[in-house]
């Protein structure tokens, strides 16, 4: 019924390119072969044969390798391109990370990032699990972690036993300890139709494909951001914005099953 959110947990883009080279000229994907000088990679059914720059940081999940050679055959790759004197477009960092994993791409401090999400099943101070369909996910938590359960925490205090959590971890060397970055419990994303206001909730049906319906409470923490209606003039939206018939897309913490208190208005549209 509800749209599943992506709040900061989006893994990085498979093109993962510096400044002076565009996106589609960097491009990693799945190793098909590697030798001294350069990489042959597969993406979207594209074969690429990417020349390796002189003294380029080759990383394989924590450890820096000598040469390109001492990759696997299916590894997924990540890259870092430079552009070489005459125009030529090189590696200059390759990254090869766990199928679904993403990376930051920082020289001399890559670090590889994973999603972990599922019903959460135990909590202490410094760790939380969660199971999926996958299995369980156990991930430490430390005092930069950062977590949202209707409002920022620094702690685990505010978590629930059964809530739904979707958290970005890194991924730590050599022992694949998984360390929560940002943490995230029952946040959703909704849109749909305004079609009652009370004093302070607002009755919507979801936008196709999603069927149903549901309420959306506001609070004073809640803010609002851009609207667009009358000849699509922007403002900054308030309370009053909300009128029947006009389009409400929203964030927050989930209640209940149709129930959702409103942390941030994306906007309100007239169509």
């Amino acid at each position: 019924m509800r749209l599943a959110l992506c709040l900061g947990v989006c893994l990085l883009a498979r093109a993962a390119a510096s400044a002076d080279v565009p996106a589609d000229q960097c491009l990693g994907g799945t190793l098909l072969s590697a030798q001294a000088s350069s990489i042959t990679t597969k993406f979207n059914q594209k074969i690429i044969t990417m020349p390796i720059a002189p003294g380029a940081e080759i990383w394989r999940r924590g450890v820096d390798l000598p040469s390109a050679q001492q990759l696997v055959r299916g590894d997924s790759i990540y890259l870092r391109c430079t552009q070489a004197t005459g125009g030529t477009v090189m590696a200059s960092l390759i990254a090869a990370v766990e199928d679904d994993d993403g990376v930051r791409m920082v020289p001399h401090h890559i670090v590889e990032i994973r999603v972990c999400g599922g019903k959460l099943i135990a909590v202490t101070k410094g760790a939380l699990s969660v199971k999926n369909d996958q299995g369980v996910c156990v991930m430490h938590i430390s005092a930069n972690t950062t977590i949202w359960r209707g409002e920022i925490f620094h702690d685990t205090s505010a978590l629930k036993l059964g809530d739904e959590i979707t958290a970005r971890v890194a991924v730590e060397f050599p022992r694949g300890a998984l360390m929560a970055e940002d943490v995230e419990a029952n946040a959703d994303h909704w849109e749909g139709r305004i079609t009652k206001i009370l004093k302070n909730t607002v009755y919507i049906r979801f936008d196709a494909p999603i069927r149903g319906t549901g309420s959306v409470i506001f609070d004073r923490r809640t803010e609002f951001s851009s609207c667009a209606f009358d000849n699509d003039l922007k403002h900054n939206c308030t309370f009053a914005d909300l009128k029947v018939g006009r389009r409400l897309d929203t964030i927050g913490l989930v209640l209940g099953k149709s129930e959702l208190r409103a942390t941030s208005v994306l906007g309100i549209y007239k169509h």
